[in-house]
């Protein structure tokens, strides 16, 4: 008869080690997983390192079963979500669990305990920590890998999800293009210069100038995404962070603004997949993978489309084609052949059209879950 599953708080650092490492044994010989760096995931769980979490409340769970630890969870007090949405709702992330219903049972009623004690009144998830990182979970397209930032995870979980009572309350999508499939309609190639005659220029990152540009994309990405499902704004603090980590992998002409008389109205960015050069690495950089990093760092063939959005009044002119044709034939020049445009929310329309007019495909769907936590 095998033991009870037991709940306990990774609280000390050998228990955030089992923590960070347990992903490492669960997914070995999935072909499909990309491990990342461990000494990126210890970073991400401090808060001199993390910016989430000097203003945010996060608690670590681990499950074990006998002197095996089978599943691990962060519940989530995201106070800007509060603070914007005026609601009680808190979040779920970093789940990973072996197959037993028990165990996620368990798991989500300590993250869900915890936070119903907060003042929580709902239960939301997956997100690691919140909707501007790492979010969803994996429900179609599970054989290929994810895409940097994008989340991976067994197909089982959605059961796991749906036999605990969790509903789907938001799907998003990743789209595929490549070289040879992307299309363009005959319109965009006069599009660029109408837009050029109503004083509207395109440029790339200035990387002599980053914190400049990226305070700018910081702004844009608050404004312009402000009416979506479930955001949050982003701070500076967090971007410059995120500018920090991505500056060794940026491509300046990957990084597009739209300036209406010198003023920014728009923005695309996007990153080469790092993932593919992590993915052989096992999640070590020593003794000799830093060098095996490198040379599979020239030989990404991938970018990601990470972020894109168009202040409200400058929409439907045609701005995002504009920065998808030129971010595919800047692409080219960097010998990257294929590109994820994600992640895509079910409902926002205007972009799904957009990418089914450039020939796009969805390759993988995602779904945010929801539970009301009741009063115990």
């Amino acid at each position: 008869m095998k033991p009870q599953p037991l709940i306990l708080r990774a609280d000390s650092r050998r228990l955030r080690r089992e923590f960070v490492m347990l992903p490492y044994r669960l997914y070995r010989g999935d072909p499909c997983w990309v491990p990342p760096l461990v000494g990126e995931e210890k970073k991400f769980l401090q808060p001199r390192h993390n910016p989430f979490l000097r203003g945010n409340e996060v608690e670590l769970f681990l499950c074990r079963r006998g002197n095996e630890t089978v599943g691990r969870i962060a519940a989530v007090l995201n106070r800007d979500h509060q603070r914007h949405h005026n609601d009680r709702c808190g979040f779920f992330g970093m789940f990973e669990c072996v197959n037993d219903p028990l165990v996620a049972e368990r798991l989500l009623g300590a993250a869900g305990d915890w936070l119903r004690e907060r003042g929580v009144d709902t239960l939301r998830g997956p997100a690691s920590f919140s909707l501007n990182s790492v979010a969803g979970l994996l429900i179609d397209g599970f054989d290929l890998p994810p895409a940097v930032m994008m989340a991976y995870n067994p197909p089982y979980y959605r059961q796991l999800f749906a036999g605990l009572g969790l509903r789907e309350v938001m799907k998003f999508f990743a789209y595929e293009v490549s070289r040879d499939t992307i299309r363009f309609p005959r319109a965009a190639e006069r599009l660029e210069g109408r837009l050029r005659d109503e004083g509207i220029r395109f440029r790339s990152f200035d990387l002599q100038h980053a914190e400049r540009d990226m305070a700018t994309l910081i702004d844009l990405f608050n404004r312009a995404w402000a009416d979506n499902w479930g955001f949050v704004p982003t701070t500076l603090e967090e971007g410059l962070d995120d500018l920090k980590k991505m500056r060794p992998v940026i491509r300046p002409d990957l990084i597009l603004l739209a300036e209406k008389n010198g003023s920014a109205v728009g923005f695309s960015l996007s990153l080469p997949d790092i993932n593919q050069a992590l993915r052989p690495l096992n999640g070590r950089l020593f003794p000799l993978n830093w060098l095996r990093l490198l040379r599979n760092l020239r030989r990404i063939d991938r970018i990601r489309v990470t972020l894109m959005g168009v202040l409200q009044e400058y929409r439907h002119l045609g701005i995002d084609l504009v920065f998808y044709k030129m971010t595919s034939a800047n692409a080219k020049r960097y010998g990257i052949h294929k590109a994820e445009m994600s992640w895509i929310l079910e409902s926002n329309e205007a972009m799904n059209r957009v990418l089914r007019h450039i020939n796009a495909r969805i390759t993988k769907t995602y779904a945010i879950f929801e539970k009301g936590l009741g009063n115990g």
